[in-house]
C-alpha cells in the first residue's frame, strides 16, 4: 500500500512539473505561428488591382556572360572597354535593386512561390492571380531588404551531406511556409530585426544536422525561443566566406528564424550585422552568392484596374 501511495505521489509530482513545461512549449508555438503577414494579404485583397505597364523581361540574363561572346560590330578598341564599364554599372544598378525591388516579376520563381504560399495560407485561395504581387508591393523597403537577400542566399546554398557527399537540395527547400518578415525596427533588439520567421519541413533539422559547412551550436542569450543554432561556415577577411546563413530553430525543429551574418566581433551584435543595405554588407553578399541576373528594364508605371 505504501509503495502504491509513493508511486501515485511521484506521478502527481511529475505531472505538476510537466504542466508548466508543456504550457511553455504551447505558448512558444503560438508565438511562432502567428499570422502577421495576413494583414498585408487582407489589405492587398481590398485594394484596387495594379497592372504593370511594361514589357516582360527574358527569364535569364546571367551577369557572368562575357562581352566577348556577343556578336559585336568591329569598332575601335575603346568600344569594348565602354561595354565592359557599362556592364559594371549595370551590375551596380542591379545589385542596388536587390535591396529595394518594387516589382513582383523581378523575383525568381521560387521566391514568388513563397509569397503565393502566404496568400494561400491566409485563406485567399482562388483570388486574382496578381494578389501575391500586391502583397509584395506593400512590404516596406527593409522588409524587401530582408526577404530578397535571404531567400536569394538560401536558393544558392547547396546542402551537402558530410557523411557521403550526397546533395541534400538547396537551403530554400527547407522552408515549408513563410510566417513573418522582421525588417528594421529600432524599438526591438538586434536579434529581432532583418530575419525571416518560417515553418520548416519535417526533415529540415535532420538535413542541417548532417549538412557540411554548417556548425551546430546553442543560443544562450539571443534568439530567445530558438535555442538550436546552425551557422554556415564563415571566415573574416576571406573574400566569399565572410557572409553566412544562420538558422535558429525551436526545440521541436519545426520553426526557425533565418538571417544572414555579414559582420564579425562587436559589429556582429548590432542590427547592421544582418542588414544587406549597411556599408560593405552588399558586397559581402555578392561575393558569397554571385549568381545574379542582369537585364535592361524599360521604365514602368502602375495603374489601377477597375
Amino acid at each position: 500500500m505504501f509503495a502504491f501511495v509513493l508511486c501515485l505521489f511521484a506521478l502527481l509530482a511529475t505531472a505538476s512539473l510537466a504542466g508548466p513545461a508543456e504550457r511553455e512549449a504551447n505558448e512558444e508555438s503560438r508565438t511562432v505561428v502567428g499570422e502577421p503577414l495576413c494583414d498585408f494579404v487582407r489589405q492587398a485583397a481590398n485594394a484596387p488591382q495594379l497592372e504593370e505597364l511594361s514589357t516582360p523581361l527574358p527569364e535569364l540574363g546571367i551577369l557572368e556572360e562575357a562581352i566577348t561572346d556577343r556578336q559585336l560590330p568591329i569598332q575601335e578598341e575603346n568600344l569594348l572597354q565602354t561595354e565592359r564599364l557599362k556592364l559594371l554599372e549595370d551590375r551596380k544598378l542591379f545589385e542596388s535593386s536587390l535591396i529595394n525591388w518594387l516589382f513582383f516579376e523581378d523575383l525568381a520563381p521560387k521566391q514568388r512561390a513563397i509569397i503565393r504560399g502566404v496568400v494561400i495560407r491566409c485563406g485567399f485561395t482562388g483570388t486574382r492571380s496578381s494578389l501575391a504581387a500586391s502583397v509584395f508591393g506593400r512590404w516596406n523597403a527593409s522588409q524587401r531588404a530582408t526577404f530578397v537577400p535571404i531567400t536569394h542566399a538560401l536558393s544558392h546554398t547547396q546542402l551537402i551531406d558530410s557523411r557521403d557527399g550526397k546533395k541534400l537540395g538547396n537551403a530554400l527547400e527547407l522552408i515549408e511556409d513563410l510566417i513573418d518578415i522582421q525588417g528594421e525596427n529600432q524599438s526591438l533588439p538586434s536579434d529581432r530585426q532583418f530575419q525571416l520567421i518560417v515553418r520548416l519541413t519535417p526533415d529540415a533539422r535532420q538535413k542541417l544536422e548532417h549538412a557540411d559547412h554548417f556548425l551546430k551550436g546553442e543560443n544562450h542569450v539571443f534568439h530567445k525561443g530558438y535555442p538550436i543554432s546552425f551557422r554556415q561556415f564563415r571566415k573574416i577577411w576571406l573574400r566569399g566566406q565572410e557572409a553566412g546563413l544562420h538558422f535558429c530553430l525551436t526545440k521541436d525543429g519545426r520553426f526557425a528564424q533565418i538571417h544572414i551574418d555579414y559582420r564579425f566581433g562587436l559589429l556582429h551584435l548590432g542590427p547592421a550585422n544582418s542588414d544587406v543595405r549597411a556599408d560593405g554588407n552588399h558586397q559581402r553578399h555578392a561575393d558569397r552568392w554571385p549568381q545574379f541576373a542582369v537585364a535592361v528594364r524599360p521604365m514602368r508605371t502602375r495603374r489601377a484596374v477597375l
